[in-house]
Formats: C-alpha cells, sequence, structure tokens
C-alpha cells in the first residue's frame, strides 16, 4: 500500500472513530439529558403546583372575605327591615289607641247605619238582613267602658 492510501485510511478510521464516539456521546447525552431534564422538569412542576395552591388558597381566602362581607350586608339590612316593620307596627298601635279612645258605640252605629244604607242604594246586594235587636231598634254594640 502506498503512504497515500495509508494515509486515506488512516484518515477513514479516525473519521469513524469520531463518528463513533460522537454517536456515543450524543446517545449517552440524551440519556442522561433526559434524566436532568426530567429532574429539571418535576421540579418545575412542584414549584407551579406550589405557586397555583398558594394562589388558589389566596382567592379562597379572598372570596371568604368576600362573601363575609355580603353576608354582614344582608344581615343590616334585614335588621332595618325589621326596625321598618317595627316603627310600622308601632304607628298602628299608636292611632288604634286613638281610635279605640274616640270611638263611642253610637258612633259605630252610625256607620253601621251608613253603610247599610250605602248597601240599599247600590242595588247590588238586594239580599241585607237587618234584624233590630237594641233598644232603639238598631243592633247592640258592646261598650267595652260599661261594667
Amino acid at each position: 500500500m502506498s503512504s497515500k492510501s495509508q494515509q486515506d485510511t488512516r484518515y477513514a478510521v479516525i473519521t469513524i472513530a469520531a463518528a463513533v464516539a460522537l454517536l456515543v456521546g450524543t446517545v449517552l447525552g440524551c440519556m442522561f439529558g433526559f434524566k436532568a431534564y426530567s429532574r429539571y422538569q418535576a421540579r418545575q412542576d412542584t414549584q407551579n403546583f406550589v405557586k397555583t395552591s398558594q394562589m388558589k388558597a389566596n382567592n379562597e381566602v379572598k372570596l371568604n372575605e368576600i362573601k363575609i362581607g355580603t353576608q354582614e350586608q344582608r344581615v343590616k339590612i334585614e335588621q332595618q327591615k325589621a326596625q321598618i316593620r317595627y316603627e310600622k307596627a308601632q304607628g298602628i298601635r299608636k292611632s288604634q289607641d286613638e281610635i279605640a279612645q274616640t270611638l263611642t258605640p253610637l258612633y259605630v252605629q252610625l256607620e253601621m247605619v251608613n253603610a247599610l244604607n250605602g248597601i240599599a242604594k247600590s242595588g247590588k246586594n238586594a239580599t241585607v238582613v237587618y234584624v233590630p235587636i237594641g233598644e232603639d231598634g238598631l243592633p247592640v254594640v258592646a261598650d267595652v267602658n260599661k261594667k
């Protein structure tokens, strides 16, 4: 063999050896690189999980604060409604007391006679039965003041 062909063979062997070394290095790098990537990805996944868990917890705390605030507002509204009902009831009671103090049996009889008169004039109800039972021929209205 000539020196040229020996030199070409050496270059070919060196080239093949370099290619094999490169191929083996790539394979080994991939194997160990995937493990490293896998560990890195697992660490990133854990960090992301922690961050999202913290965000969810913070959101839950804020949501609960909002719910508590709206519940407090509902309680205040219901308390105000109850106060309004109480004030109305007091007003009604005062008006009933005033009516009870000024209402006399004669006035009640007058109102009843006027109501019967209105029914008779309306012509809509011709079946009113009137039973006079009092001393004056009018229905008896009890006087709560007499004992």
